[in-house]
């Protein structure tokens, strides 16, 4: 994911017939389709074609927006294992969309960006997979992860992701809990797992009017509501979401971040949210004059090429390998092209120098495994295990822990 300020590139929608659950999608198609899991309606939206800062898009009915069980009233245990804000802790960005089992999918990777060690289990759809992700996170300090999360088939002018059949966004997630509960049985330390909202996916709604609010909404439900609260991370007693930038949202205010918590609180037992943002929703948009908006936390998208920002409202230490999208981004950076080199760690390893000596609480790896823009600090063939030993360096300095007796 590039940095919110970049110019943007707007890819346009293939049209695509709306059609029965297993018809292939037509040739020269790139890459992605509407075609949906069982139990979810045919998306109506799929032909299309928005671009950010478009007209204002008004998202229309939600039923394709299906809540998974843990939901009140049908579910009634929200008990939490939470963290407090007294604490020092680490996470990472999650992009849980990658089934490398496919031959095809896998060629297309192969020699142009990182692999895992072993790319043919290495799927969202695998509890495997997540497993040893998962443990791999723990290895390397982390307290819990934020699985970057695109709701459900049906949002206005997106297709589904290039997994069809198979709805990552939504399919990944029973995988993640499922390897949750095996590291559970076997007594491994505890991941929890918090929600990085992708908010590209808002197609430029209006988050002030009631629909543009339930439709901000109903995805935090339906993310929280498929993960056991036993899982969830939560700061304060409030569970995590963490915004992405406001480019695909056309006006928001403060009452747009205050209905999150508002609703969830009526869902999920009384919880409220522990709201962080992107740097992009400091201020309300689409109004005059701008207005301040607040929450809990405040990061800014763009470690990975631009290295750590020092800017005093920020909240959150956020930390970056380098960043590379050459291989199939063309035009410099004026058209988001960018090549930043790792330096062999040097690099990463002078973000996560600072992020110790800034005295934030949160630190971020921005990512662990976003292959296509290098900058994935997992496991890989190419780097091995240096970017999970460094980052568990520095995370115990961080959380000052060096030197500490761990019995």
């Amino acid at each position: 994911m590039r940095r919110a300020f970049f110019p943007v590139v707007v890819i346009l929608l293939v049209s695509l017939p709306l059609v029965a659950l297993a018809q292939e999608a037509p040739a020269g198609y790139p890459g992605q389709s509407n075609l949906v899991p069982p139990g979810f309606p045919t998306p109506e939206t799929a032909l299309e074609r928005l671009s950010p800062g478009g007209p204002v898009r008004d998202p229309g009915t939600l039923a394709w927006a299906q809540p998974g069980p843990y939901i009140a009233p049908g579910w009634a245990d929200f008990g939490l294992r939470s963290f407090s804000s007294r604490d020092y802790l680490a996470t990472t960005y999650y992009f849980y969309w990658h089934d490398y089992t496919d031959p095809d999918r896998r060629a297309r990777s192969q020699g142009r960006f990182h692999s895992p060690p072993d790319p043919e289990h290495y799927t969202f759809l695998m509890p495997e997979t997540h497993q040893r992700e998962f443990n791999d996170m723990l290895a390397a300090g982390l307290d819990f992860v934020l699985p970057v999360y695109w709701g459900e088939p049906g949002h206005p002018g997106r297709t589904t992701g290039p997994t069809s059949p198979h709805y990552w966004s939504t399919e990944g997630i029973p995988a993640m809990v499922d390897a949750l509960d095996r590291n559970a049985a076997r007594g491994a330390p505890p991941l929890q797992i918090g929600m990085f909202y992708d908010t590209t996916i808002m197609a430029n709604a209006d988050l002030t009017t009631p629909s543009g609010k339930e439709y901000f909404y109903v995805n935090v439900r339906d993310f929280y509501s498929r993960i056991p609260p036993r899982y969830w991370a939560a700061i304060d007693g409030r569970p995590i979401v963490w915004l992405y930038d406001t480019i695909w949202i056309s006006k928001f205010d403060q009452s747009s971040v205050d209905y999150l918590s508002e609703r969830f609180a009526t869902d999920f037992g009384g919880l409220r949210l522990f709201v962080v943002r992107e740097s992009q929703w400091q201020e309300s948009k689409g109004e005059l004059p701008p207005t301040p908006v607040s929450s809990d936390g405040l990061y800014a998208w763009g470690a990975a090429p631009f290295g750590f920002n020092t800017s005093p409202e920020l909240t959150i230490a956020q930390v970056g390998p380098g960043f590379k999208n050459t291989q199939y981004c063309t035009g410099g950076p004026e058209r988001n092209c960018f090549d930043v080199d790792r330096e062999g760690g040097a690099r990463y390893a002078r973000d996560l120098q600072q992020a110790v000596a800034r005295g934030r609480h949160i630190l971020a790896v921005e990512t662990w495994n976003e292959f296509s823009e290098g900058t994935d600090i997992q496991e890989t063939v190419e780097t091995g295990r240096q970017y999970i030993d460094l980052t568990r360096r520095y995370v115990d300095e961080f959380k000052g822990l060096i030197g500490v007796d761990p019995r």
